[in-house]
């Protein structure tokens, strides 16, 4: 992740917790309250979205995984001989 793109998800997130703050002082309590609950579970879903952004492999490459598959096997001579389990590692 770029610092731009970094730079930029904090201020939105910021953004949102200021204004979460500033509208809960309202003249009825259960409104500030939602408010606060409903922006700060917002700012966590940024936060969340930054750190998971932030933990993805690099270049957008997935990590190794292992396939496996059963293959027929065969003597020298050319008779079969049964099957195998092979696996191989897949990038």
């Amino acid at each position: 992740m770029s610092i731009k793109t970094f730079a930029a998800a904090s201020l939105t997130a910021l953004t949102l917790a200021t204004a979460t703050f500033a509208s809960a002082g309202t003249a009825e309590a259960a409104y500030g309250r939602n408010a606060a609950f409903f922006g700060g579970l917002a700012t966590g879903l940024i936060v969340g979205g930054i750190a998971g952004a932030a933990a993805a492999p690099a270049y957008g490459y997935a990590a190794p995984r292992r396939v496996c598959s059963l293959e027929e096997r065969y003597n020298a001579w050319g008779d079969y001989i049964g099957t195998r389990r092979v696996c191989r590692v897949v990038y």
